[in-house]
């Protein structure tokens, strides 16, 4: 007899042919097929990772029984038109959705009538007993986390919100991978390895707040084998699916294993993992053994809101400040950088809470950089449960989908969406646009540095306040029309009146998606001399020695790299370099007096503004590559 053919379908973009190995799908057909039942009556005839031409999908397929989607937020729709074409050529055709972009209930079977079962919450086993209940004739009924229809009524079967990861096969020893690699031996590949699953946070507006709870441990011979096939397969990056690596001790002999292999074969080069806000002296340990070996690029000390009654109104609690400061030290005395998160509009936060929440990170020491997300509503977050948004007033905008570094696609590709909260009750939309604004300035002038040099020496020499530096710079910014942040502020006001995307595409620096606080660095960076010439009005009122300021601002712009190769040398009076060094590492430091010269010492040139954008700012800004540090050399002029 005939096997039944299956097909699955996990799409997502490509960058430069590079593409995350489909991992969901990869963990479902392991599992299904490990089976003698599963693999005696279907044939995985088809598996569709890209976000290829519709018609052309649904023309390869042959007879098929079922076809399984997994969705995310980056998915969804074309995930639908795909599905709806595959239901109208092939009526009979099972249509299965699940993933993290399901809703907890049934309301995506009303929405989408050629959609047949949703399978809820974690998908290996109920994906195998779905497949096994078809084969054997037995009742959906039996199948946990499971909505479809029977006799026109919506049917949804018992809850099991998190499985044992014991049995579960990894995908790379299933052979799952290798067969991909074999029918695309032109893509190259990213892998994702799991060595555990569940978070302990109930975090509100993550889609992990409910269920998944648990953390389950995948056995170790199980993560090493993984580790190792990346090694053999000579792949040069890998990024682990772990909520908070770090969090158990045996994650440090994860980490010697990665290393171990690195050493021995040169593979995988990059690694990147989110790391356990709760472990922070393990997770310093890991860390700093993984950037000696040339594996990390640095640590994320995740806070999202620094305000107290946000943190409560979320389910979060973050580390103590002092504790924060400390690990900043730390990381700065062996080199390793450190980032730091904020989410924009969670309730409680106001403008002025946020702003000071900036302040302390920045007196804290955090210089290097700070990531602010906008608050987005996921399906299975607690956030966007319809009491929890009553509650707090949520207010949010669909808009075209916020994922910055995308690539453009071609104009008939199905536009995805996020939800963004625009509003709270402690943040209406006017002060939402304020803080986005605020947050922009701080993150394209400080910790992308184009003015982060005026900041420290004006805190820490005229007692400056960085967040009152910052406002002021924002409204000198904000007073000339047809500049990079009027335009900011102009696509703010049409996210909230008319749902306009919250990225900017503009050919002159590829054919990429960038964030506000990138595109507002490409755009001044792009006419450098031009805005430090502008900007002197403004920074001159904070200085009594005029000339002092003018040697400054020539320092800060020639720290500043461009397309251009450094030829020029900078001359001045005072030895910038050291000075900065330390109030980087937040320490107080006297401002020596000297006839230097700096000269710049780099291999790294680009031919481009698309190259320099995604080699410098995209792929180096974890690295910091955008400014010259160790590449400035200080030439004594005694000798």
């Amino acid at each position: 007899m005939a096997k039944k053919h299956i097909y699955l379908a996990q799409p997502t973009y490509m960058s430069a042919s590079t593409v995350h190995f489909p991992y969901a799908i990869g963990s479902l057909a392991s599992y299904a097929w490990k089976h003698e039942e599963i693999a005696e009556t279907y044939t995985l005839n088809g598996v569709f990772f890209l976000r290829d031409p519709i018609d052309g999908i649904v023309a390869s397929l042959d007879a098929p029984f079922l076809m399984g989607f997994s969705c995310y937020i980056w998915n969804i729709e074309y995930n639908k038109a795909l599905a709806k074409k595959v239901k109208e050529r092939f009526p009979a055709c099972v249509i299965v959705f699940g993933g993290p972009q399901i809703p907890g209930d049934a309301s995506l079977l009303e929405e989408c009538p050629f959609i047949d079962v949703l399978i809820h919450n974690e998908g290996e086993v109920s994906f195998y007993a779905l497949l096994k209940a078809f084969s054997s004739g037995t009742s959906l009924y039996e199948v946990p986390n499971l909505s479809f229809r029977d006799s026109g009524e919506t049917v949804t079967t018992s809850f099991d919100a998190i499985c044992s990861v014991d049995g579960l096969p990894s995908p790379f020893a299933s052979g799952f991978y290798e067969r991909l690699m074999r029918e695309h031996p032109d893509v190259v590949f990213v892998p994702l390895v799991e060595t555990n699953r569940g978070c302990p946070n109930h975090c509100a507006y993550c889609s992990w707040s409910t269920g998944n709870t648990r953390v389950r441990l995948f056995p170790l011979e199980r993560v090493f084998g993984d580790l190792q096939w990346v090694s053999d397969h000579k792949m040069e990056f890998i990024g682990f699916a772990d909520a908070n690596f770090g969090m158990f001790p045996r994650d440090e002999q994860i980490a010697d294993k990665l290393i171990e292999l690195h050493e021995r074969t040169g593979y995988p080069k990059k690694f990147q993992v989110s790391y356990s806000k709760d472990s922070g002296d393990r997770v310093f340990r890991i860390t700093e053994k993984l950037s000696r070996a040339g594996l990390c690029k640095g640590v994320t000390l995740s806070f999202q809101t620094m305000s107290e009654t946000a943190q409560k109104n979320i389910g979060r609690s973050n580390m103590d400040i002092d504790y924060y400061n400390q690990l900043l030290q730390k990381y700065a005395e062996v080199q390793i950088p450190t980032y730091t998160e904020l989410i924009v509009g969670l309730p409680g936060e106001t403008y002025d809470s946020f702003r000071s929440g900036v302040e302390e990170l920045l007196e804290n020491g955090q210089h290097t950089s700070l990531l602010v997300h906008l608050c987005e509503l996921l399906p299975l977050a607690a956030m966007d449960q319809q009491a929890y948004l009553r509650k707090y007033s949520v207010g949010y905008t669909r808009i075209p989908l916020n994922q910055p570094h995308a690539q453009i696609t071609d104009a008939d590709d199905i536009r995805e969406y996020s939800r963004i909260v625009t509003s709270t009750y402690s943040m209406p939309q006017e002060d939402w646009k304020r803080t986005v604004l605020f947050a922009t300035c701080v993150s394209c002038f400080h910790h992308l540095g184009l003015l982060q040099m005026f900041a420290l020496y004006l805190y820490f020499e005229k007692g400056v306040r960085y967040t009152d530096f910052y406002s002021s710079l924002l409204e000198w910014l904000l007073r000339d029309e047809g500049k990079v942040f009027p335009d900011i502020r102009a696509r703010l006001d049409e996210i909230v009146e008319r749902q306009a995307s919250a990225v900017f595409f503009d050919p002159r620096f590829g054919d990429v998606a960038w964030g506000f606080e990138e595109y507002a660095f490409l755009r001044i960076v792009l006419g450098k001399d031009a805005f430090y010439a502008d900007v002197l009005s403004f920074l001159e009122r904070y200085f009594d020695d005029a000339s002092l300021c003018r040697e400054l601002l020539a320092y800060q712009s020639f720290i500043v790299k461009t397309i251009d190769p450094p030829k020029d040398t900078f001359h001045g009076r005072y030895r910038w370099k050291p000075y900065f060094d330390s109030l980087l590492r937040n320490r107080r430091a006297d401002l020596e007096r000297a006839d230097v010269s700096y000269r710049i010492e780099d291999g790294q040139v680009c031919a481009s503004w698309p190259e320099y954008a995604r080699v410098v700012l995209w792929y180096g800004r974890r690295g910091g590559k955008y400014i010259y540090s160790s590449e400035l050399k200080e030439i004594r002029q005694d000798g």
